[in-house]
Order: C-alpha cells, then structure tokens, then sequence
C-alpha cells in the first residue's frame, strides 16, 4: 500500500508548532502576586503544651503569569507580611527561574517554600508536566503516608472528617486508630505523646502494638515532642523495645541527648526538631544523634531543598521521613510531589490533613484522597490541583471573625489549677511546661 503525504502541508503544521512552543519557551513572567491569609478548623487535639486552638490560620500564594498561567503555594500562618516585602521582584521574575528566585527572597524559608511551590506550579503547568516530573522524575507513582494520631477531646461542634470523639486514655486513643486505619488504610500509625505521664504513652504503645500486630505490617512511631529527660527516654524506649518501634521520634531535647539515648536502645531516633534546617546536618554528623529526618518542604524552603534533603540523607546514611502540621490541599499536594521526586524516602511521611475538614479545604473538586494509606501523584500538569475562589474567601474572611479559641475550659476540666503560658504554638499550656518535663 502507498501512503501519500502533503509535504508542505506537514511541515506548515510543524512550523507553527515549533513557533508556539518556542513563544511559550521564551516568554514567561509573573504578572501578579495574591497573598490571602486563611483559618482552617482545627479539632481540640492534645500535644506536649496543651491543645490546639480552635482554628490554624495559613498563607495561601497565588500567582498568574502574563501568558496565563497560575500557581499556588501554601505555608504557615502569619508570613503575609514577609511575602509581601519581595513582591516587586516577584512581580516580573520568571518563575523558570528558581536559583535567582531563591537568591532574591528575603524572609524565612517557610514564607519562601509557598512562593516556590507557586512558581514551581505554574512553570510545570506551562511544560505540560506534573511538578515531580518538572524537577527531575518520579521515584514512585504514589505514595505512602503514615496516620497522625492524637489524644485529644471531643470537638466542641462536632466537626470533623474523622474522629471528633474524645481519646483521653489508651483505650480511646486505639478507637482513634481504627477509625483511621478502616476509613483511609494506613499500615504505618505514629502517637502524638507527651502530653499525659509517659507511662499512659507506653500503655497506648502496648495496646495499639497489640490491635496492630508488626506481622500484619503495621508499623508504630511515637512523638513526645522533646519533653522527656535522658532518664525517661531510655526507660520508655526499653519498655516499648518488644512492641518493635518504627522510630522514636524527638523524645528528648538536643541532638547530644539523643545520641545518649541511642547508647541504650536499638530503636532508631527520628527528628523535626533538632534536624529541621541545612544548619543542624553539621552538628548532627559529628555526633550522629538522630537516624531519621522528617523533613518538611515548609522548614527546609521549599520542594527542591526536600529533594536536597534527600541527597543528604543518601549521603549520610541516614533515613528520611516526612513532618506534617495542619494543611490544606495546595500543601498535602506540594508534600506529595515532594515525596514521589525524592528517591531517598524510606519511610511513610506523616499527613495532618485528614484532621483538615471535608468542607474546609479551599481546593476545587474536594479533598485529595488515600487509597490503601496511599496517595496517587496527579497525572495533571503542576501540582494537579486548582483553587476554588469561593472557599478560599470564606476561610479568609472566617480570619476575620476574630482570634481563635484557646479552649482553656478543656483543659481545666482535667487540670483546675493550669494556667496559661505564651509563647508556644498551641493557645493554652501546662503550668509545670518547661523542657524536659518527665
């Protein structure tokens, strides 16, 4: 059979292409800034200062590029004011361009880690790309995530994905992990300890070890958040020894205190809070205090420091997890990209976000969803995820309500004499707070 071309006709059509893509290769520029800080519901969740307010505020980031494309970026609360002091760079900047970008910031990198996430979005957007793909390939086409369980009282409205009981003892808290495990299938369950007397941490350890059998493939980490002496940290990581750990996560203060502990114990130690900034690698290499970093695009600044962070871990020997506080959908996406490019992650990252309410996040099409404990990385170009307008302007103006509620009541109704403390990132604290604690 003789096939039969148009020649010119052809190579009209690939001119033009060619013509187009070269247009778009070489014409992008950010053409406008939007910052909106947000309040997200949050449920009355325990940790080693208290509770948490009723609401978390968050920096959402949006650009638009003059050839029309968006990006969207998200990151903690309170950094507007930071962000807006390089919006004349921004403005203008190609977001192709990240090194200069990133040389030009001034602020902290969680206030950059929103902007770079926002032009990595609109950069993928514009190469047809998903953002892991963008920054150099996948490792993985999903990615596995580990429940962030809580103690915690009963939500005071009821609201809530999940969970809006109580879980103020051991037994509670195993309740908390069913429903998780049966409503999303994580196999990996992390306790959020330090709040009651470590010994209510090791029963919780035993009873969800128990409910979760290690031959099943569940696996257990524990977080005490950094309140517990040498002393403490040994003699808990002794008792739990036989429920096979995953990791200790931050159960004492310093880097030096960990690498005391891991002289008594062969669990390996995690950390967000002595390894959370390129500063700390130093220290810790010289004395190699923590085996696990969980990083955190937010902390470190931004989606390629993570991948950078995995390098270092490669490097070093050392395992990498994922840190995780209440996000919405523009930062669940931004970690899951994060993950799926970065090969060097060996263990479940942590995830808040189901702890996120089903109708308070501010992305169209609803919430991301798990599968299996899983999360599938989007086929779509950029993050795979779009901004819905009118719900990001009702959390905005739900800012606008006032300050949050420090639900002292709740903690009074287990501690009368508590007392407020300032300076820590949950609304109302123990009077006795101050590290170490047990």
């Amino acid at each position: 059979m003789l096939f039969c071309f148009d020649i010119p006709k052809v190579t009209e059509r690939m001119r033009h292409r060619l013509d187009h893509l070269a247009l778009r290769s070489s014409h992008m520029k950010i053409s406008k800034l939007t910052i909106t800080p947000v309040a997200t519901h949050d449920q009355p969740l325990l940790n080693s200062t208290g509770v948490h307010e009723s609401y978390r505020e968050r920096t959402i980031v949006q650009i638009m590029t003059d050839d029309g494309y968006t990006g969207a970026g998200e990151t903690h609360g309170g950094k507007t004011s930071e962000i807006e002091i390089n919006r004349d760079w921004i403005e203008g900047h190609d977001p192709r361009q990240m090194t200069k970008a990133r040389l030009s910031w001034k602020g902290s990198p969680q206030g950059w880690s929103a902007v770079e996430t926002a032009m990595l979005d609109a950069s993928a957007k514009q190469a047809e790309m998903p953002v892991c793909d963008y920054i150099g390939g996948r490792a993985r086409d999903r990615v596995e995530w580990a429940a962030y369980l809580f103690y915690k009282f009963a939500d005071e409205n009821g609201q809530g994905e999940i969970s809006t009981d109580e879980a103020l003892d051991p037994e509670g808290f195993v309740r908390q992990a069913e429903a998780f495990v049966e409503r999303y299938g994580f196999k990996a369950l992390k306790i959020k300890g330090g709040f009651f007397h470590p010994d209510v941490d090791i029963e919780t350890f035993r009873l969800l070890r128990k409910r979760f059998p290690k031959q099943d493939g569940y696996e257990i980490r524990i977080d005490p958040n950094a309140v517990w002496t040498i002393d403490t940290s040994i003699r808990v990581a002794k008792e739990i020894e036989q429920y096979q750990p995953q990791y200790l996560e931050d159960p004492t203060d310093s880097i030096a205190d960990h690498a005391e502990v891991k002289k008594h114990t062969d669990i390996p130690t995690a950390s967000n809070m002595c390894v959370s900034a390129f500063s700390h690698v130093k220290p810790n290499a010289q004395i190699e205090g923590i085996d696990v970093i969980l990083g955190d695009h937010h902390h470190w600044g931004g989606i390629l420091a993570y991948k950078e962070t995995g390098v270092l871990c490669r490097v070093m020997g050392w395992g990498l997890s994922g840190h995780s506080n209440n996000s919405l959908g523009v930062s669940q996406a931004a970690m899951l990209h994060s993950c799926a490019a970065t090969p060097e992650l060996n263990y479940q990252p942590d995830t808040h976000y189901p702890w996120t309410d089903t109708d308070g996040d501010i992305i169209k099409g609803g919430k991301l969803q798990f599968n299996d404990g899983y999360m599938e990385v989007p086929d779509k170009p950029g993050l795979g995820i779009e901004i819905d307008e009118d719900a990001l302007a009702e959390r905005h103006e739900a800012l606008k309500a006032g300050p949050p509620d420090n639900r002292k009541d709740m903690i009074l109704s287990i501690d009368p004499d508590a007392k407020p403390r300032s300076g820590s990132w949950t609304g109302f604290n123990f009077p006795n707070y101050a590290k170490p604690r047990w």
